[in-house]
């Protein structure tokens, strides 16, 4: 019998070069690594069926320590990853659970989505087959040359910023995965939504949320610090359990 729930792959496999020197998941917000605080996020869920931390093999032993020391009652489980963001969600796409009916990819860099943002997405998958947060974006865009020119301005209608996690219907999604692969047509993929539109198949926008930031500079873990702070402060168990 298949599984209504999901399986959670974490691409955890770059080397965050803009973040600066580092392992960037190994950093804390408030005593807890952003990893540990990411995978957090799905652990307590009931839908939630395991979760696959996709990453470099030379990790598995320090990030196999922060894993085990996260309540869980689900299997978290390590996979060596790939060269490229969309290598390591494959992968996790191939070795995640056959009896789970749904996926989801979630940055693991998102240590502070908040829990009405998973549930909507969640929600979208099962009804449309496919479903991600977004939100619209606030900011007057430009079309800026190579030297530095400013050309235009960019519209903002029908505009909105990307967040995850994506959710899909997993053998749907791991078979689009697959075309696209034989065609030659993946190295330029920059989220999961785009290897389903360009397989054809509709994906819902589900409410996202300006909490739900992606650490990618020194700054945003100083913004993350302070956003853990009054919006969400996890278990003692888990604060407890930090390396």
């Amino acid at each position: 019998m298949i599984n209504d729930g999901f399986s959670v792959i974490f691409p955890a496999a770059g080397t965050g070069s803009r973040f600066g020197s580092g392992d960037k998941l190994l950093t804390h917000i408030g005593g807890v690594t952003v990893l540990q605080r990411a995978v957090a996020l799905f652990t307590g869920r009931r839908d939630v069926i395991e979760v696959l931390v996709v990453t470099a093999t030379e990790r598995f032993d320090t990030y196999r320590k922060l894993l085990a020391n996260i309540p869980a009652d689900k299997p978290l489980r390590l996979v060596p990853g790939g060269t490229a963001r969309w290598e390591s969600v494959l992968h996790g796409l191939r070795a995640a659970s056959t009896t789970s009916k749904y996926v989801a990819v979630h940055d693991a860099a998102r240590p502070l989505t908040p829990a009405a943002v998973i549930d909507a997405a969640f929600a979208a998958a099962r009804l449309a087959g496919a479903g991600i947060p977004v939100v619209a974006e606030p900011a007057t865009l430009k079309r800026v040359t190579d030297s530095n020119r400013i050309v235009s301005t960019v519209s903002r209608q029908g505009v909105f910023q990307a967040q995850t996690p994506q959710c899909f219907k997993r053998e749907a999604l791991l078979a689009a995965y697959e075309t696209l692969l034989d065609a030659g047509r993946l190295q330029d993929i920059t989220d999961d939504a785009m290897v389903f539109e360009l397989a054809g198949l509709p994906v819902a926008a589900t409410p996202g949320s300006p909490v739900n930031i992606k650490l990618t500079t020194k700054e945003d873990l100083l913004l993350a610090e302070a956003l853990a702070r009054i919006t969400q402060p996890l278990t003692a168990s888990l604060e407890l359990h930090h390396l």
